[in-house]
């Protein structure tokens, strides 16, 4: 998808559809009323906000030290192996709480899913059956999402975790058939799986109804995973933190002082932020310490690390410099009408008529224009015009006078590059090219067209106001 092109979209969409709801016969009113709501600084919308920020740092090599199983075709983010040495199993270590606070799309499932999975392929091989782990969703949809990824992650690598079973147990009988992820009821009961993907409420039931009781003999639960965090606040917050204590006391874990005994418990969470205050972070440790009934300390929140543009695009190693003009680009095709028209596009930012998205992030991370956007937005959300007025002090001056006497211009122009910046991967040979070149993200706001006046007298023109 390339967020930037699809905002303009959306927008003319918009606007389009208002005009036809109306209906105004007069043209002029039409006309009016179209330019009135699209207006950049009074009308319906607000933005595109545009955020772009670099890809998350690597892990080092030792990350693999905690896990005996041999994850292949897989390199992980430097968030992500300091979850793993968190929660890992392995080599008799004990599994820590962990909080998990990255990003949308820093493969937060990954961080604990991957100690998980080892932990139940070692339990497995010794013999023992039974639940051993519980992921709680808030929604159907996720948990449904979840487990085909899971399913996947099972069928790829076949060799080393054969054994392993997971179950989705959800208020709707999933349509989808898995080969490794159960889905019948009365087959969880006969034979439980390893990892059990629920949600609160069903969580609810499964403690309560006797024709689920076969489900938790055997049961030895290690880990205990909340997802979206963030959504089981005030009362409902309290109702999964009575609601765990049950199902530690129907396993028989609870300990002195430790009402989930050695379940580990994992929250992850998008929107709790890893950048916040010291209060945020004291406020976040004791909500997570009461629900779980375990303390949380600092150093058990995992969050983001994201690379510095000038490590990410060396200056040294900038070899494109030139850029064509916000004129030159808006000239060819709208690159979302199809693969001809995105190729004129990469060809004329970056000289190489090549679709492959691996070969046009090697490209942009040597283009002095996508080391200025990168520059000008700093990792923090800004409007295209933002953006304009400082890029080209980093490095756009060929855009100066645009952005100066065009600036609707060169901020379409600016939308279209973008769209290539979406659209490549990362050129790094140990992703596999199987991970976004950069992360953007593009938040457009529009107001209900409601309370809307038109002066009719004594105005020579229809004139429109809020």
């Amino acid at each position: 998808m390339r967020p930037t092109l699809e905002a303009r979209g959306l927008k003319e969409s918009l606007l389009e559809y208002l005009s036809t709801t109306y209906a105004l016969t007069d043209e002029g009113v039409r006309e009016a009323l179209h330019r009135f709501l699209g207006d950049e600084r009074s009308g319906m919308f607000r933005g595109p906000y545009l955020r772009i920020r670099t890809p998350f740092t690597l892990a080092g090599d030792d990350w693999r030290k905690h896990l005996e199983w041999p994850v292949e075709g897989f390199w992980p983010y430097a968030h992500q192996a300091a979850a793993f040495a968190r929660l890992t199993s392995a080599n008799g270590h004990t599994p820590e709480p962990t909080l998990i606070t990255t990003g949308t799309g820093s493969g937060k499932t990954e961080s604990f899913l991957y100690p998980v999975l080892e932990h139940c392929r070692r339990e497995r091989e010794a013999g023992r059956t039974g639940v051993k782990a519980v992921f709680l969703y808030p929604m159907n949809a996720l948990a449904t999402d979840q487990a085909q990824r899971i399913n996947d992650i099972l069928v790829q690598n076949e060799a080393d975790l054969g054994k392993v079973r997971a179950g989705l147990y959800i208020g709707d009988r999933a349509a989808i058939r898995y080969d490794k992820v159960r889905t019948r009821r009365s087959e969880m009961q006969l034979s439980p799986p390893d990892i059990l993907l629920t949600n609160f409420k069903m969580l609810d039931l499964l403690l309560q109804r006797e024709a689920d009781a076969p489900l938790w003999q055997g049961a030895d639960i290690r880990y205990v995973v909340v997802d979206e965090f963030h959504t089981y606040d005030g009362a409902q917050g309290t109702d999964v933190a009575m609601l765990l204590r049950r199902l530690a006391a129907v396993v028989g874990a609870p300990e002195a002082q430790r009402p989930l005994g050695r379940m580990c418990p994992v929250a992850t969470s998008a929107t709790l932020a890893s950048g916040t205050g010291d209060d945020g972070v004291a406020s976040l440790l004791k909500v997570a310490t009461d629900v779980f009934g375990t303390e949380f300390k600092a150093e058990s929140i995992v969050g983001e690390d994201r690379l510095p543009v000038e490590e990410f695009i060396p200056l040294a190693k900038l070899t494109m410099q030139g850029l064509p003009t916000p004129d030159e680009l808006l000239a060819l095709p709208d690159p979302a009408d199809g693969d001809e028209a995105l190729l004129d596009l990469i060809e004329a930012v970056t000289g190489v008529r090549d679709l492959d998205p691996v070969t046009l992030g090697g490209n942009l991370k040597r283009h002095l224009f996508t080391r200025a956007v990168m520059q000008a937005l700093d990792g923090g959300v800004k409007t295209s015009d933002e953006v304009l007025d400082i890029m080209w002090r980093a490095g756009a001056a060929g855009w100066s006078e645009a952005v100066a006497t065009q600036q609707e211009k060169a901020a379409e122009a600016l939308a279209r590059f973008v769209a290539l910046l979406s659209y490549a991967r990362d050129p790094d040979p140990s992703t596999g090219g199987t991970r976004p070149f950069v992360h953007v993200e593009v938040h457009q706001w529009a107001r209900s067209v409601s309370r809307v006046l038109r002066g009719v007298l004594p105005w020579p023109r229809a004139e429109f106001r809020w």
